[in-house]
Order: structure tokens, then C-alpha cells, then sequence
């Protein structure tokens, strides 16, 4: 199949009346990234019923494009336009919220008045941000009980605070009122975590269609306008979390949708934290005693008296069983301790080498595993007894039986949580693939019964192939920093799309030939701290902006305050510190400083690498105090390091030098933000220059002017 020239027409149109619309000039990157995207997907094979050809493995894209590239405009424009002559949903997954809502608020609404497509968008949240008006309800009740009633929620010692009751409050009756909808983050004032996890939907808790508040619930009413439009706004934790019960619960179907993965760099590390599990013993030994009293409420509260209490006595079996089993676990895992001499960062966490648990734990694994799968069903028993109970009224007793089922939804939820920790350490992994890490986790004060559990998939690739790219329709990954040392390869293996022949560069559109990298000659070497420190803050004042403002970019956070206190006064006064007030802050007031030509200089940690949007005047001096090398201190990274080596590879070659390309990369990457802009980047390491992995880091960097060793 080809692409139709047809869909070629609506395509040129839709730019052309963009660009007039906007008054913007055509961007040859732009019409390039386009032309790519618009090629990938009118090019799939499909059979009558518009599902994919299995054989065709040319559905998935990846176009690492260049910051002044406008991205977001080129593959809204080519995919949206692509999926409805197809007939799919088109999901749009960006790495955070507030870039959803930079879609939603700003780019597609722009999209759709001036270029002349015909579509319709919206945006798809996790549960968590949206208000259950179920639990604001119960909440309010038990706020207003008197000292001798029964607590809806027995595990609270004392009433809410009235502040934390007038927010629940104000919350519930701008909902009720019609002027709120419901999703956290349209609340016009900040809310805290603690108050919103009063209030916010938790799939524990929530009773779909037998909730009273069904019709009227703020998620349910967001997840009914998902279905009915062309073009899904998500993120890329609620797509892993949708397929990963399947897909289709949340979002489209994966067969019929086409994705687009905005800052796709995130999917590894955001696929690996989703797939990570794990365990406390002392919370495990705890939540026995939790079940037995949450049950003794079901006995009190529902009308199936003998089929509860029969539920109740195998409950009381089964966690008799399992906290002996935790009891059993206790010993071993000190003995564990003491003999392991192989710790990862402190005495206070050790990983097992190669993912391998000593037998003896793997049989009590084994055995907990067991439990905690009879214990789930017995729960899921009285779960569904609970339910059937439930009325349309909003009566105390149906309060009551909303707040037990809520309980009993988070016990079988961390219930299973454990049991896949037990699971994989009871289990060996196949031979010849990247093990699970496995872990343990000591909390001092608490002594060994503060030890926890954890295991973490060292790849996420197969899993990712699984779920997402043999399933898909079409998959287009994006970012400003998808290759390694010019290379896609990296990327490739992390995120298991092997033999793929699409990819593609884009090179931003920025003025880079005036624009310098610049490499000091300095006397001292990263590796010597506080020498390297010293020549900094000698060097800083000729460095930074007298007149606009300036990026500093650290490693550490030691190295970060050991600068500032060395300052001079004056360097002092222009400088705001990431930490010391929320990063939006900080950039608002930095922005504030160069509007009223007041010369500032932000010091900031990797956060401030990747993200910071700081056009024109606003960064014109990127000073990068070393190259940002990862520290492989994490029982993960150490791990990967470790089946690196043992299988022939070097994981500095194959880890470190690809993750500090892309991370100077990232870096360099806040200078220039448009067209217009110019200025200068300062790497303060002389390891760049003498180094053999030097003359790769600078080949793969933008074209700007070098000054090296100068």
C-alpha cells in the first residue's frame, strides 16, 4: 500500500492553512517530519477488517526531532489526518500531565480552528486525579458522627482536621453545583496530596455501576467523552497501566489505534517503574491483623451472616498459615545479611547476584505465594457479597458497606502486590535472558523487621513488545533525543523493536553556526572535587550573562552548594537555587530578573537539563560543570552493569558513554529554543577533550561553532 495523493492533498492543505493562519514562515524540518510520519502510516498493509498484516513489522516509527523542529504540529498534523482516513483512534501519550494539558489547552485547540481538520480531542487521566464523590461522602459523614458512633473508617484514631473537612467540603459542593468537574488538576488553587487522597478515586474503592454516584461520577463521565472522539490525549503511565489489564479498559483498543509517544526516551525507565514490585514484612505482618478486623466488620454489616462467618474462619486459616510463614521468613532473611558480602550502596541494602534467592528463601517464597493466592480469593468472596449488598440510597448502611468495600479492594490489592513479589522470589529466571532484580531493603530503625522486599525487571523490552508493539496498529516514538552517539541502536534494545528500518533524524532548525560550544583549558579534572569546585567558582563570573540570563547545570548536589557559598556577593545575589523554591517559582522569577534586565543566573541539578523552556533572553550562557555520567548506584544499574560484563560487553562502552551522550545532549539542548536565538555552551571537563570517548561525544553534538581547549 501506498500513500494516497488524496490524503497527500488534505495533508499540504492543512500545513499551508496552518501556517497562514498562524502567520508562521514553513520550516523545512518541519515539512520533512511530516512527509516521515504521513510515509510510516499510509504505507501499512491491512486485511478488509482494517487489522494489520502480522507479517508487515514496518508499523512502528521512530524521528528523533530536533528542538525548533515543531513537532508537536508535524505528527498532529500527519496522524491525525492518517487515522481518520483509516479509521483508527489516534492516542497522543506524553511523558507528564502538564504536557498533556499543553496539548489539550493550547497546540490542538490551535490545530483544529486554523487548519482546517475536522476532529475532536480529549484529554485521559489515571482515576487518581479525579474526585469520588462515594468517598467525599463517607468522609463528610464520619467527620459529622458523634464521639459514640461507630467510625466509618475504624483505622483513623481521630477526626480529620476542619480544615482538611472544609476542602472536602468546598470540593464536593463545587461538584455537586456544576462548577468543577471533578479532575484535580482544574481546581483553580493548589490541593495537597494528603487532602486529595481523602477525596480522589482509587480503583480499590470504587464500585463502577453499583455506586450511587455512578451517574454522576466525574471519572466515569471523563472515561464516556474518551470513547466518542478522534484523538485521545494520555501519558505514558496510563497507556502502560491500560494494556497491561489488557487494553481497551481505558483507551482504545490497541489493534485499532494508532499511538504517538511524545518524549518517548521515558518509555524504558517509565515501563521498568511500572513493572517494579515490593514488599515490607513488619506492613505484611500488620495488614493479618487489618484483615481479621476488616472482616469482623463484614460479619457486623452484612446480611449473610453464616456465609461470612464461614468466609471469615478460612480467612483466619489462611492468615494463620501465612504469618507463620513470615515468621519463618524473618531469621533467614538476617541470616541473609550477615552472610551476603556482596551490598549494593550501604550495609542497608543488599542484591542478590544475578537475580538468584538461595533456595531456602525460594521455599518460603514459594509457600507465602500460595497463602496470599487462597487469601485473594477469599477476599474477592466477600468483595463480591459486599457488592451485591450495595443500594441506591445513600443511606448509613450504605455508607457503611461503600467504606467496606473500599477496605477490602485495598487489602486484595496489596495482597496481590505481594504475592508477584513472592512470585518472582520463588522462581529462577529462564536461562539466558536478563534476570529480575531482586533486592532487599533494610530500614535501621526498625531492625530486621523493617526489611523489604523488591524485584524490577532488568528489561523492559519484552514486555513492551508484547503489549504494546505487537498489538498496535502503528506506533510513531518521538523525541529530541532518541539516538546515542548518533545511534538508534540503544534506544532500540531498550525498548524491544528490533530489525526496524525506520528511523530518522531531524535536525532543528536553529541557529547553531552562531551559536559556540566551548571547552575551557582548565588545570583541574572532575575526578579531583575540590579543586575542580575551586576552578568553577574562579571561573563562573567571565562565564555567565552580564546582561541576560544563564543556566548552570550540575551533577551533584554537593558540587551545586560548594559553588554557590563560593560565589561573590554579586554572583550570589543574581543566583537562584533549585530547591529553594518550587522550579515554576524559580523560573518566574529568573524570567522576571532579564524582563526587567536584571542579569540572572539559575543553578540547577539534571531536572533543569531536560524540559526548560528558556527562549531568547532567558538563557543566552549553558554552563555544564562536568559530563553528566550516571552513578550507577542503584541495585538496577548495578545489576545491568553486571550481566553486561558477564556476557562479554564493557558497561562503561555499552552503558555510561551512550547515557551521558544523551544526557550532554539534553543539556545542550536548553541554549537555543527559536529561531532567533544564540549563545554559548560551557563544558568545564577537560575529559572530553583527552579521553577516548571524547571525539564520539563531540561528533554527535549539534553543528555548533567549537572553541576546544581554549
Amino acid at each position: 500500500m501506498k500513500l494516497s495523493d488524496n490524503t497527500k492533498k488534505d495533508i499540504q492543505k492543512a500545513y499551508s492553512d496552518w501556517l497562514g493562519s498562524n502567520e508562521y514562515k514553513p520550516r523545512r524540518a518541519q515539512r520533512t517530519m511530516i512527509a516521515v510520519i504521513a510515509k510510516a502510516l499510509g504505507t501499512i498493509e491491512f486485511d478488509a477488517e482494517g487489522v494489520r498484516d502480522e507479517k508487515f513489522n514496518k508499523h512502528v516509527c521512530l524521528v528523533e526531532a530536533g528542538t525548533g523542529t515543531g513537532k508537536t504540529v508535524s505528527y498532529s498534523i500527519a496522524s491525525i489526518i492518517l487515522a481518520k482516513s483509516l479509521d483508527k483512534k489516534l492516542v497522543i501519550s506524553t511523558a507528564t500531565v502538564t504536557l498533556q494539558e499543553q496539548l489539550v489547552l493550547r497546540d490542538l485547540p490551535n490545530l483544529q480552528e486554523t487548519s482546517g481538520i475536522d476532529f475532536s480531542f480529549a484529554i485521559a487521566k489515571g482515576r487518581g486525579r479525579y474526585l469520588c464523590l462515594s468517598k467525599a461522602s463517607m468522609r463528610l459523614k464520619d467527620a459529622d458522627r458523634s464521639g459514640k458512633d461507630l467510625p466509618i473508617f475504624p483505622d483513623e484514631e481521630r477526626r480529620l482536621p476542619e480544615k482538611a473537612v472544609a476542602q472536602v467540603k468546598e470540593l464536593t459542593q463545587a461538584f455537586e453545583v456544576g462548577e468543577w468537574d471533578g479532575d484535580r488538576d482544574s481546581w483553580e488553587e493548589n490541593i495537597s496530596h494528603e487532602d486529595w487522597s481523602l477525596v480522589g478515586a482509587d480503583r480499590a474503592s470504587c464500585s463502577g455501576k453499583k455506586c450511587p454516584s455512578y451517574h454522576q461520577c466525574a471519572l466515569f463521565k471523563a472515561r464516556d467523552n474518551i470513547r466518542n472522539v478522534d484523538v485521545v490525549v494520555a501519558n505514558h503511565d496510563l497507556v502502560l497501566a491500560d494494556l497491561a489489564t489488557g487494553g481497551g479498559n481505558v483507551l482504545p483498543e490497541p489493534e485499532q489505534t494508532i499511538y504517538v509517544f511524545d518524549e518517548a526516551h521515558h518509555l524504558p525507565s517509565k515501563s521498568q517503574n511500572h513493572l517494579s514490585r515490593h514488599m515490607s514484612l513488619s506492613a505484611e505482618r500488620r495488614r493479618v491483623t487489618t484483615t481479621q478486623k476488616t472482616i469482623a466488620r463484614a460479619i457486623k454489616i452484612l446480611d449473610q451472616k453464616e456465609e461470612i462467618k464461614r468466609l471469615a474462619k478460612t480467612a483466619a486459616q489462611i492468615d494463620e498459615a501465612l504469618d507463620a510463614c513470615l515468621i519463618n521468613l524473618q531469621p533467614l532473611l538476617e541470616m541473609t545479611f550477615q552472610n551476603h558480602t556482596e551490598l549494593t550502596n550501604s550495609s542497608d541494602e543488599l542484591r542478590f547476584q544475578g537475580g538468584v534467592v538461595p533456595n531456602e528463601l525460594q521455599t518460603v517464597f514459594q509457600e507465602l505465594s500460595d497463602c496470599y493466592v487462597l487469601k485473594c480469593n477469599c477476599l474477592q468472596k466477600i468483595s463480591d457479597l459486599t457488592l451485591a449488598s450495595f443500594t441506591e440510597t445513600q443511606s448509613q448502611d450504605q455508607v457503611a458497606r461503600e467504606s467496606l468495600y473500599a477496605a477490602l479492594g485495598e487489602l486484595s490489592m496489596m495482597c496481590e502486590s505481594a504475592r508477584s513479589v513472592c512470585v518472582d522470589y520463588a522462581r529462577d529466571d529462564a536461562p539466558g535472558v536478563m534476570p529480575t532484580v531482586r533486592w532487599l531493603k533494610l530500614q535501621p530503625s526498625e531492625g530486621i523487621d523493617g526489611i523489604s522486599m523488591y524485584a524490577a525487571p532488568l528489561s523492559t523490552a519484552k514486555t513492551l513488545t508484547d503489549l504494546i508493539w505487537n498489538r498496535c496498529f502503528a506506533s510513531i516514538l518521538t523525541s529530541a533525543t532518541l539516538a546515542a552517539l548518533g545511534r538508534f541502536e540503544h534506544f532500540i534494545e531498550q525498548i524491544g523493536i528490533g530489525g526496524l528500518d525506520q528511523a530518522h533524524k531531524i535536525l532543528g532548525e536553529l541557529n547553531f553556526a552562531d551559536s559556540v560550544f566551548h571547552v575551557p583549558l582548565m588545570k583541574s579534572d572532575p575526578t579531583r572535587a575540590e579543586e575542580h569546585t575551586q576552578e568553577i567558582i574562579e571561573m563562573l563570573p567571565e562565564l555567565v550573562s552580564q546582561k541576560h540570563g544563564s543556566l548552570v547545570l550540575f551533577s551533584s548536589r554537593r558540587q551545586l552548594d560548594a559553588v554557590f557559598e563560593g560565589l561573590n556577593l554579586l554572583l550570589k545575589e543574581r543566583a537562584l537555587v533549585q530547591g529553594d523554591r518550587s522550579k515554576q517559582a524559580l523560573i518566574n522569577k529568573h524570567k522576571e530578573r532579564v524582563d526587567e534586565g536584571i542579569p540572572s543566573i539559575l543553578l540547577g541539578l539534571a531536572s533543569f537539563a531536560e524540559g526548560l523552556d528558556l527562549p531568547g533572553n532567558y538563557c543566552t550562557q549553558v554552563i555544564i560543570a562536568k559530563l553528566p555520567f550516571a552513578v550507577p548506584d542503584s541495585p538496577i544499574d548495578e545489576a545491568l552493569g553486571e550481566w553486561i560484563e558477564k556476557n562479554g560487553g564493557n558497561s562503561f562502552w555499552d552503558i555510561a558513554v551512550p547515557g551521558v551522550s544523551i544526557k550532554l545532549l539534553q543539556a545542550c539542548g536548553r541554549l537555543l529554543r527559536s529561531e532567533a536565538d544564540v549563545g554559548r555552551v560551557s563544558l568545564l571537563d577537560n575529559r572530553i577533550l583527552r579521553k577516548s570517548y571524547g571525539q564520539q561525544l563531540l561528533a554527535c553534538l549539534p553543528p555548533f561553532k567549537q572553541t576546544l581547549g581554549q
